[in-house]
């Protein structure tokens, strides 16, 4: 589930009610749109109710890591992957819930700002720790499967701080959410309470003119686009360290007016590093593709064709893996006047991380190719955005040049990944 928040406008300071992967934010009162940078950072509040005697400025707030996304792990001679939504504390106490529970999905958030109240809890405990605590609770990963881990990666996940409001009061600390006593005050409390600073102002959203750096169009997308469009010029911008930078796009026209344009990054890896995979020829012997291998093939330079936008697992990695064999068939693209298209929801980061898994699903050859996964360098030398043409085939959409089929469903489900 999404959470949702509220938001103030940075241009009028009228709320703004959002869900938790938007990036667009459009105003509606003042009609005024602003892009959200560096989403990864975002903090928000679960609402205290203060008992009388007890103000705003009283409140210690506790920091839990709020993790949702996919896991991809190769064990053994298996590809597995989960889903998982969870939250976690951020400090080394067992005092406190380990968990928030549903409590983040059910109530409405509050951004953090610098406006508010009362100390903050600094993390304490690193996120790979955390990850790693994430990865206990998924059944796919338990200790009594076999093999030996070849390779995690965290793709499409979403990660934000939710703070926990509790007080102290009659010698216990109390959760300012539920009004119920947690533990007794003590020496636990008083380091913790120690750590607590007042809020940074560096720890507010940051946020972006959504007008065209090129040519000063109004930029367009989807409230949770990460790649925003200039219809004037004909661009396409995400933003990276707090600001717009271009990037590098094609559209394979469709055969119809009305078939979607689905995002891809197409991305190729370096191939001075001395691997075994410098050409498209080098992927299809390494991952032992029924095909015959022709003199182009040794030629033709080798791109992953990855999602740019969030699946259900299974359905990521098929995908990428039939279009990443087909790519022969498939054309680069260029520029021009996008129809009806599907929003860039996944990063371009994101889909460099998804390389060994999508390498690791396309083979054929496990055995051979797993025991080599920790030791390839599958750095990335460039990426583009290409929108592929889907029919829609009703239940499916068919991609023109390969017939590499998507479910409609999985994409409405990846949408609230």
């Amino acid at each position: 589930m999404e959470l949702v928040v509220e938001q103030s406008c940075p241009s009028c300071g009228a709320p703004i009610v959002l869900h938790e992967a938007d990036r667009l934010v459009t105003c509606p009162y003042c009609d005024v749109n602003h892009y959200m940078a560096g989403g990864g950072g975002l903090r928000f509040l679960l609402p205290a109710e203060c008992p009388a005697g007890t103000g705003p400025e009283d409140l210690v707030y506790l920091p839990y890591i709020r993790f949702k996304g996919c896991i991809y792990q190769c064990q053994g001679n298996e590809v597995r992957h989960a889903i998982i939504d969870t939250t976690r504390i951020a400090i080394p106490n067992d005092r406190f819930p380990v968990s928030l529970g549903l409590r983040p999905q059910a109530m409405r958030l509050v951004q953090a700002t610098a406006a508010i109240a009362g100390r903050f809890v600094p993390q304490q405990m690193k996120l790979e720790g955390i990850f790693a605590q994430a990865v206990r609770l998924t059944a796919l990963f338990k200790l009594e499967r076999s093999g030996r881990i070849r390779h995690r990666a965290f793709i499409g996940e979403t990660v934000s701080r939710v703070y926990l409001p509790v007080f102290a009061k009659d010698d216990m600390v109390v959760d300012a959410v539920t009004n119920r006593e947690i533990m007794g005050q003590g020496r636990d409390w008083d380091e913790i309470a120690a750590t607590a600073v007042a809020f940074r102002r560096q720890w507010e959203p940051k946020f972006l003119s959504t007008l065209c750096p090129r040519c000063g169009a109004p930029l367009h997308g989807e409230a949770d686009a990460l790649v925003l469009q200039c219809r004037n010029c004909e661009t396409m911008w995400e933003e990276a360290d707090g600001r717009f930078s271009i990037v590098e796009w094609g559209l394979v026209p469709g055969a119809s007016a009305a078939d979607l344009a689905v995002p891809f990054w197409r991305i190729a890896v370096r191939r001075d590093g001395g691997g075994p995979l410098r050409t498209f020829a080098d992927f299809l012997r390494l991952t032992g593709q029924p095909v015959v291998i022709r003199a182009e093939d040794e030629l033709r330079p080798l791109f992953f064709w990855v999602p740019a936008f969030k699946l259900q697992p299974a359905a990521f990695l098929q995908t990428a893996h039939y279009l990443t064999v087909s790519q022969k068939r498939l054309a680069d693209g260029e520029p021009g006047r996008l129809p009806a298209a599907y929003p860039v929801n996944l990063s371009r980061r994101e889909a460099a991380q998804a390389l060994k898994s999508v390498l690791a699903e396309a083979t054929l050859a496990r055995k051979h190719l797993f025991p080599l996964l920790p030791s390839l360098d599958l750095q990335t030398a460039s990426a583009a955005l290409v929108y592929l043409p889907f029919r829609d085939a009703g239940h499916d959409l068919i991609e023109r040049q390969t017939a590499v089929t998507i479910a409609a469903a999985a994409l409405k489900f990846g949408r609230r990944l």
